[in-house]
């Protein structure tokens, strides 16, 4: 992801407060299970000395409906009284829920879930059409909705037999052949506009293989899922599943991808930085193209400020003795627009913090 797309954040004066929470409604007691959650982080709002207007302007957030089915993670900034940042992300994690009170952000709960996600097309068909829906991520609520309504004229064929089944059935695949050109055409728009990584057809068998021959040539990946449909009684959970695992596998390959470029770049001794210290020396000098964190293993790093003139810190930090790691490696990157891979200590080389330079000097 993008560091920069969080730039604005660190403009607002600390300290600042987080509240990285479940939101989930996807069970009979979810309402019951909010309001513990919600009783502890509270506690430990009030606690930390948080202005109770500004812990009320919290909760009612906490307790908005969101658009997201299953579970939910909502993560709230709230700087200077007011709430300067609320996300709600979908999907199971495995990161805590958190409740901070500090100079910095605490966003590594957000981040775990945001980093790697795919932008993508999902194009639910039959041999009349399709729905088409433009996703910036799976946890996300649609940016685009179409629909594509073709001929339906012969669209069926005609029983074995009859007169005039050659005739019929030659119609009908020439029907279904024109659908799925103006389906495919539909896509191919959505493409050129939202530029998504990935399309993935879903829908009926005869449908999904006509659009993906007219989809040859499409500059992104498109692959097929078997689960749900336009008909009623299709499975909507069945076809989410299915959607998860294509992007679990697209995640997964990029952030091979990325440890793999790492690994080259460190073998030829240039263009890479291992370790929190060159890491943060390359921040300073605004030469990090990709910052590659292991976030717990940052987040139980420390950074003395003092030690790194020239860190793009909020006045709320940079006056502050040591800092959680984490926290000073996003900042800063959003800070020099730095792109950001979420990766094991493994991934980046035992290390834990790495980074992709964009020059070496």
């Amino acid at each position: 992801m993008k560091l920069g797309s969080i730039q604005d954040l660190y403009a607002h004066p600390g300290p600042f407060v987080t509240v990285h929470m479940d939101v989930s409604r996807n069970t009979e007691d979810a309402r019951q299970q909010l309001d513990a959650r919600w009783s502890t982080v509270s506690r430990e709002l009030n606690d930390a000395g948080v202005d109770r207007a500004l812990v009320d302007q919290i909760e009612s957030r906490v307790r908005e409906q969101t658009e997201v089915p299953g579970e939910a993670r909502r993560t709230i900034v709230a700087a200077g009284g007011e709430i300067v940042f609320d996300d709600v992300r979908a999907g199971h994690t495995i990161w805590p829920e958190t409740t901070s009170v500090g100079p910095l952000p605490d966003l590594a709960g957000w981040l775990h879930q945001v980093d790697g996600q795919v932008p993508f097309v999902l194009v639910t068909a039959d041999r009349e059409g399709a729905d088409i829906d433009v996703y910036r991520a799976m946890s996300k609520p649609d940016a685009a909705h179409q629909e594509v309504h073709g001929e339906t004229l012969h669209i069926q064929k005609v029983p074995q037999g009859d007169w005039a089944q050659k005739q019929f059935q030659q119609r009908s695949e020439n029907v279904w052949q024109k659908n799925a050109r103006e389906v495919a055409d539909a896509v191919r728009t959505a493409c050129a506009e939202q530029r998504p990584r990935l399309v993935v057809l879903a829908g009926d068998d005869r449908a999904r293989a006509e659009i993906n021959d007219a989809l040859e040539g499409l500059q992104c990946d498109v692959e097929q899922v078997d689960a749900g449909g336009r008909a009623a009684g299709s499975s909507e959970e069945a076809l989410w599943n299915d959607v998860r695992e294509v992007l679990a596998r697209f995640e997964a390959f990029d952030a091979q991808q990325v440890s793999e470029r790492l690994m080259e770049k460190t073998g030829q001794g240039s263009g890479a930085a291992r370790g929190l210290p060159d890491v943060l020396d390359a921040l300073v000098q605004g030469k990090v193209e990709r910052l590659m964190l292991d976030l717990q293993a940052a987040h139980d790093m420390t950074v003395k400020p003092s030690e790194h003139p020239g860190l793009a810190l909020p006045s709320s930090a940079a006056q502050e003795s040591e800092l959680p790691a984490d926290q000073v490696l996003v900042a800063v990157g959003a800070a020099t627009d730095t792109d950001l891979s979420v990766l094991s200590t493994d991934q980046t080389k035992g290390a834990g913090v790495a980074a992709l330079l964009r020059w070496d000097d």
